[in-house]
């Protein structure tokens, strides 16, 4: 193939891909280009004096300006580091087509020197703009709860946590929910619920400004932070605002109404702290204040809240429990087995206290039972789906693919599974599951196991305390299991070799050495005796009908010195047997006597 041709058929792959050819002389300032150009630059290009052009490109996006002048006044130097060479240079960005709108566009642009000064450039150009919308899409899904399009619990945390990081400025943090949402749940319905959460969130879009960060923590909670936060007047000023918008009375069922207000809760920053989880529990401490005083108040925190709360809290029986299992988990639940004395008893006990010291609705165990899943145990709240249901098909599989080894060990964990794709995704939210986590019990490298969390009101970002205790709570039951697992397997020796015992034309009996206790005897044997449970009895009663051992009882490898053995050949010869078999068996400690079939 000549050149000529090659060439032709490389411009014609590029056109199929709409790809603009571009090559800017800059010893001249002039630019040509093929004619895919015309498709991807809507609006008329300037050939010549390029340099030009691109420094006032009337359709550029103003943000992306700031590429193409670094590019003109990387242009405008010599480069010694790439004499006689050349540099890639990549840039994305945006451009106004003629309805207005702005679409993505990606350059790849290689500058070729002549010594150590630039001499000409050739650019490849395609549309992005398909590829960016997706990902925008992909990203607003990953930050945005759906209900309200506000920042998710995730995102929210993140944000809220680079803006504090600032230094030299005033934020407040503030944490509201809304006072008599569940009776609005209980009474007029989740939809009904989900058009009251939507239009609290229109009202803090509507009272905040554009540059504060808004998030919805799950339920009818959320969280706002001031990025300006100059004056505790200015604060007060917002919040009395946003609780005259959300005081609201609906009507119901026979002239019955039902009355909603909010609370708010602030802390700020940096008096109260500059770290997000630090600053979040005192305004939720200040929130809690508010609810105490008789809800629809603002209330700010200070230090005696938080001890006055700590008091109240130490004060509580349940309080040492739960700060036990917190800060001690490993000596928390073995006490508890010691006390208890009952492994399943203590286990469901852990479960239901699981469930409310970390807020979820579900808490499972599995156990892999011969390639199978197997729910253990449940423990779950009123409402939620059972476990059976809920993790039923591709719930269940997408959590078992999920897992992955972390540093606390390995976890399958979601933390908004709105965020998955597919019909894995759309299973788990009509499952009523929105963040999940799930810790394996581990046998070496194999799962056989697993302790999991569900969380059944809305996304949530799982913390380190909750994945340290879930792994500990799995190690400790992987030892129930594994002994669970090594019963099972016994058992079903036991009784596969049974059945195999009871197939064969011989009867067998195994006799302790101890005590002459018979320890098994065969179907045949049993027939023959037309006896049940002479395990139990010894061999001398059953030979012998005597309650006493015999006088010269000697277990010993001369097994036919023993009068039972005697009995026992004697037997079998009177009943028409082959001679009689008598060993003694080490592994046993004891006599196996076998009798042949009939002659």
């Amino acid at each position: 193939m000549d050149d000529s041709l090659g060439l032709a058929l490389y411009q014609e792959m590029l056109r199929g891909e709409k790809v603009a050819l571009l090559r800017w002389d800059l010893k001249t300032d002039r630019m040509t280009c093929d004619e895919a150009m015309a498709a991807l630059f809507p609006q008329a290009v300037r050939y010549e004096n390029y340099s030009s052009f691109l420094r006032q490109w009337p359709s550029l996006h103003p943000n992306d300006r700031k590429w193409f002048l670094g590019l003109l006044e990387f242009l405008g130097k010599p480069h010694p580091e790439y004499a006689d060479g050349q540099k890639e240079h990549i840039i994305d960005f945006r451009l106004r087509d003629q309805s207005g709108e702005y679409r993505w566009l990606h350059a790849r642009q290689i500058i070729h020197f002549e010594g150590t000064r630039p001499y000409f450039v050739t650019m490849m150009i395609r549309n992005t703009d398909s590829e960016h919308k997706k990902q925008e899409e992909l990203r607003v899904k990953a930050e945005r709860d759906p209900l309200t399009g506000l920042y998710n619990k995730g995102h929210s945390r993140e944000v809220i946590g680079e803006a504090l990081a600032v230094p030299d400025t005033k934020k407040a943090l503030l944490v509201l929910d809304m006072d008599g949402f569940k009776k609005v749940n209980d009474n007029l319905g989740h939809l009904f619920g989900d058009a009251v959460i939507s239009d609290m969130a229109l009202s803090l879009a509507d009272v905040f400004e554009s540059s504060d960060i808004l998030g919805r923590m799950g339920g009818d909670e959320f969280v706002v932070l001031m990025r300006d936060a100059e004056s505790c007047e200015a604060i007060t000023a917002r919040c009395e605002r946003l609780r005259e918008e959300l005081r609201r009375s609906f009507e119901y069922g026979d002239g019955l109404s039902l009355k909603v207000s909010g609370s708010i809760g602030i802390a700020l920053s940096p008096e109260h702290g500059t770290d997000y989880d630090e600053l979040f529990a005192r305004a939720d401490a200040a929130l809690y204040e508010a609810k105490k005083r008789g809800r629809d108040t603002q209330v700010f925190y200070s230090p005696e809240i938080e001890a006055s709360q700590r008091k109240v809290a130490e004060d509580d029986p349940s309080h040492q429990q739960r700060q036990s299992l917190l800060e001690r988990p490993v000596e928390f639940i073995f006490r508890m087995l010691y006390e208890t004395g009952n492994a399943r008893t203590t286990v469901k006990t852990l479960l239901a206290l699981f469930a409310k010291y970390f807020m979820v609705q579900r808490v499972v165990i599995y156990q892999d039972i011969s390639g199978s899943w197997d729910c253990w145990f449940e423990w779950r709240t009123g409402g939620v789906l059972p476990t059976a249901e809920a993790h039923s098909g591709l719930a269940l599989d997408f959590i078992n693919g999920n897992y992955r080894q972390e540093i606390y060990g390995c976890f399958s964990e979601c933390s908004d599974t709105a965020a998955v794709e597919g019909e894995m995704g759309e299973a788990l939210q009509q499952k009523g599951i929105f963040a999940f986590l799930h810790a394996g019990i581990m046998n070496g490298s194999r799962r056989i196991g697993c302790v999991g969390f569900d969380d059944c009101r809305g996304p949530r970002v799982w913390t380190k305390k909750e994945h340290e205790v879930l792994k500990t709570f799995a190690d400790i039951l992987g030892t129930f299991l594994m002994d669970q697992m090594r019963y099972d397997m016994v058992r079903k020796g036991y009784w596969r070799l049974q059945r195999i015992l009871d197939s064969l034309h011989r009867k067998i009996w195994v006799i302790s050495a101890e005590n002459g206790r018979v320890f098994f005897m065969n179907r045949r044997t049993r027939q023959a005796l037309a006896r049940r449970g002479e395990e139990e009895r010894s061999c001398h009663k059953i030979a012998t009908d005597s309650n006493r051992p015999c006088a010269r009882c000697r277990f010993s490898h001369e097994g036919g010195n023993c009068p039972v053995a005697r009995r026992l050949r004697c037997m079998a010869e009177e009943r028409g047997f082959k001679p009689a078999e008598i060993e003694w068996s080490e592994k046993a400690q004891g006599l196996l006597y076998i009798e042949d079939v009939p002659v």
